[in-house]
């Protein structure tokens, strides 16, 4: 299951477990541990998504927005439509993988890299956004057994942690086994070759920035069952959290190469970070730093390996 990077992020994370179970006597807690687990499960949804994005050699600058807009579109129809929060699950999910279709679909008929497609839909998904919510929190929303997704749980382990480790499970599976795995991994590698061999690299290009809308729009229905309500910020910055833990885990900028159980970790780690500086009472900027600092380590240490794979492959 675990490649040599993903072992020494696996590493890293028992590094900084250690590190915060010596600073301070509630992180190795099973409450503590059982809420970082909750916590993340939003983001490793997302995260999941981005891993096959970024494996793919593209990237989504767009997803804390999609996330955003799912929840907000969800929250405005339940409550101004007195639509069932049930039925909003399915326009949540189908609006989620639509703003992901259309990122793929504006990046292959104009030509343009994903990456600046998302920076320019990313703002107007959260125009789009504000425009739902009128800038402030969407709440009032009806009793329903919907919100139990987030509420709920079997013993100590939440619906939401659950539910997260289905989505990495099935979708490990798929990165590692299928057709469409391959063809994605190919089409990282070098999509002119995958081209010439038959690969559809158009049609995969969308259906893959389809597959990280579908993943935001699970997050977003989570991520409403959780909150109860559509928060006008909810989202903010999740795209460089996924972009970081991806790398972290093993997936590169250039395509052809991650894992979801690399991401996973690299997720984990990122949570257990911030958690960890949150207990140890450093204030909220310092989480976002951390954030930082993490992503400029994956970046980093992608491109060390990168290049000594390069090196070895000269040297051959």
């Amino acid at each position: 299951m675990l490649s040599m990077r993903e072992i020494g992020v696996l590493q890293a994370l028992l590094a900084a477990g250690v590190l915060f179970a010596l600073l301070t006597p509630h992180f190795l807690t099973a409450s503590n541990l059982l809420l970082v687990m909750r916590q993340m499960a939003l983001l490793a949804i997302i995260t999941v998504g981005m891993t096959f994005v970024l494996a793919s050699g593209e990237v989504d600058l767009s997803v804390g927005w999609i996330f955003n807009m799912v929840m907000s579109a969800m929250a405005v129809v339940i409550v101004r439509l007195d639509v069932n929060p049930w039925v909003a699950v399915l326009l949540g999910l189908a609006l989620g993988a639509l703003l992901g279709a259309i990122n793929g679909s504006l990046a292959v008929f104009l030509g343009l890299p994903t990456i600046i497609v998302t920076l320019g839909t990313m703002t107007v998904f959260r125009g789009f956004a504000l425009a739902l919510n009128k800038g402030r929190a969407v709440s009032g929303l009806p009793e329903s057994t919907f919100f139990r997704i987030g509420t709920g749980s079997v013993g100590p382990v939440s619906y939401m942690t659950i539910i997260m480790l289905v989505v990495v499970v099935v979708t490990a599976w798929i990165l590692r086994n299928t057709r469409f795995a391959r063809h994605l991994l190919a089409m990282g590698s070098n999509s002119a070759a995958a081209a010439r061999v038959g690969i559809r690299v158009r049609r995969l290009r969308i259906l893959v920035m389809t597959f990280s809308g579908l993943m935001c729009g699970i997050a977003g229905v989570i991520g409403l069952a959780y909150l109860g309500a559509a928060d006008a910020q909810s989202g903010t910055g999740y795209e460089l959290s996924a972009i970081a833990a991806s790398i972290v885990g093993g997936a590169q900028l250039g395509g052809g190469a991650g894992t979801v159980w690399g991401s996973l970790i690299g997720i984990t780690l990122i949570m257990a970070i911030q958690n960890g500086l949150v207990l140890v009472g450093l204030r909220p900027g310092w989480q976002i730093a951390s954030t930082g600092v993490v992503i400029i380590g994956a970046v980093t240490l992608d491109y060390i390996t990168r290049t000594r794979r390069a090196r070895v492959a000269g040297a051959r």
